[in-house]
């Protein structure tokens, strides 16, 4: 009753009011008991998650220590790549062992389906483009939807961008920060924006000189945004900071907001006319069509009694080499290959029209003779056999690493570098490290007992072999002004286990009865 008479709904002047509380509650089609119910199961639940998470009402500086230490954990390792292309000379070519591999792989090399058509396509813009429209309605049209043709304001900019993001360590973002500073005062002290931006910026527009074209209001995000609406042409900005990292702006020219003249936009306006009236009309023509197809007995003997139709007639196509007409329209493709020879589809509504189809014949797919693909499978071969090699290489150095053999020498055996891959974080990304990230998990569970995984890694076609070479676990600072954030979120999660803990044990206690009737 307390909670419901605090709703600000069912208040007058502040004060709970009984009918406006029946009123409110009719208008939602709920009952009053019914509502209450629902109030009374709702307020229970909270005070449960409220109280079972009461148990749980400490965090340790222990833990959070221990926290602390697993997220933000270090590892180095040291690392080889082996990669296919090493092995590619090494595979021996011979026809009888590339047509037995042929013979386990042949259903990947199975030709598509291809069908042979005859169609009639009745498509807006065929339609449309028929369609005499009147001067008036243009100019009807254009005043009408005078917004549609007006253009906003629009500015010319380059940039020098170095990149940083909020994930970086406070020295890489000082150090960005502080070359921005530097590349600012060479571009205020008049060097070539154009120049400096081919050879600072670490942005995409780095190569056409922090070009970024013509732009309205609101397609940058804010801070840049805010940056160029602000400044005149020849101003280069102060350095901007945004989730990209630091920006040097050069404001290269204004394009004022303007409405574009109905001379410039009177053949798009006809097309849009043309368009809307062709919609309606382009389902009668075809309608009209299939009707005398169907009249007719064939869409041959249609075209008979109907010499100014024209049938397209296609050769034999797959899906992937669709007549351009189908290729755009979905529906149209779909509904082509789900018939079979000698049959008429139905009048077919696309997403451009509307299209009758008749297929002439069908080529079911087929498996290609060796000789047919022998080019490409020995390609397919080598590249198969090279992946294997390195696998297998890439198993070997594991064992013999299982041996006590040094990596160095294993990797110079194979003629490949031995690369040590810096300190490693889990959670926060290393634009400096070359070690594959989706290895990462597999790293960080070496050790000096466990020195390398059980199987090589492997990333694309590549394969990895690593061993461990540091690990630094990290405490933080007695003073630091994170411990209250980590003893937050960690008794939150605590609660958070012991409320699913309390829910799988009343799943498991629960008593389940089944009505007779169902």
């Amino acid at each position: 009753r307390q909670i419901i008479e605090g709703m600000v709904q069912f208040q007058e002047n502040g004060v709970f009011n009984i009918e406006r509380y029946k009123t409110v509650l009719a208008a939602n089609r709920m009952a009053p008991t019914k509502f209450e119910a629902t109030m009374r199961a709702d307020l229970l639940s909270e005070i449960t998650v409220r109280d079972i998470g009461k148990f749980a009402s400490t965090a340790t500086d222990f833990e959070i220590q221990e926290i602390y230490s697993q997220q933000n954990e270090k590892i180095a390792v040291r690392y080889v790549q082996i990669s296919p292309d090493q092995f590619i000379d090494q595979v021996t070519i011979d026809d009888q062992a590339v047509k037995a591999w042929f013979e386990t792989v042949k259903e990947n090399y199975k030709s598509e389906p291809q069908i042979k058509l005859k169609y009639l396509p009745f498509t807006y813009a065929s339609v449309g483009s028929k369609i005499a429209v009147d001067a008036n309605k243009v100019e009807q049209f254009y005043n009408d939807n005078i917004s549609q043709f007006s253009v906003p304001e629009r500015r010319h900019a380059r940039h020098i961008l170095l990149q940083a993001t909020d994930n970086d360590s406070a020295e890489h973002l000082q150090e960005q920060a502080v070359k921005a500073e530097e590349i600012l005062k060479r571009a205020q002290n008049g060097e070539d924006f154009s120049t400096l931006a081919r050879e600072f910026s670490e942005g995409p527009s780095k190569e056409s000189g922090g070009d970024l074209g013509f732009f309205a209001a609101g397609q940058m995000v804010p801070a840049f945004d805010q940056a160029v609406f602000s400044m005149q042409p020849g101003e280069i900005s102060e350095v901007v900071k945004t989730q990209f990292g630091y920006h040097i702006i050069l404001l290269e020219e204004i394009q004022q907001a303007q409405t574009r003249p109905l001379e410039e936009v009177q053949a798009e306006i006809v097309t849009t006319l043309q368009q809307k009236e062709a919609e309606g009309l382009a389902f009668q023509v075809a309608n009209d069509a299939y009707e005398g197809i169907i009249g007719a007995g064939s869409l041959n003997k249609y075209a008979e009694t109907h010499p100014d139709i024209h049938i397209e007639q296609t050769d034999f196509f797959s899906k992937n080499d669709a007549p351009a007409d189908l290729l755009s329209d979905p529906q149209f493709l779909q509904k082509a290959f789900e018939l079979n020879k000698g049959e008429l589809s139905s009048l077919i509504k696309g997403d451009s029209g509307y299209m009758i189809l008749f297929v002439e014949d069908v080529r079911e797919p087929e498996i290609p003779s060796f000789a047919a693909k022998k080019d490409v499978l020995i390609k397919d071969y080598q590249k198969i056999r090279s992946q294997e090699m390195a696998e297998e290489a890439a198993e070997e150095m594991l064992q013999k690493l299982g041996e006590n053999k040094e990596l160095d020498a294993l990797a110079l055996a194979l003629g490949i570098p031995v690369v040590e891959s810096g300190l490693l974080s889990q959670h926060e990304p290393n634009n400096q490290a070359t070690f594959p990230s989706p290895l990462l998990e597999d790293a960080f569970l070496l050790s000096q007992s466990a020195p390398f995984p059980e199987k090589p890694g492997k990333v694309g076609d590549n394969f990895f072999v690593f061993v461990f070479l540091d690990r630094q676990i990290p405490t933080m600072p007695e003073n630091s002004e994170e411990i209250e954030k980590y003893r937050e979120n960690l008794l939150a999660f605590k609660q958070q286990q012991l409320l699913s803990a309390w829910l799988r044990h009343q799943e498991i206690d629960a008593e389940i009865t089944r009505h007779p009737s169902l």
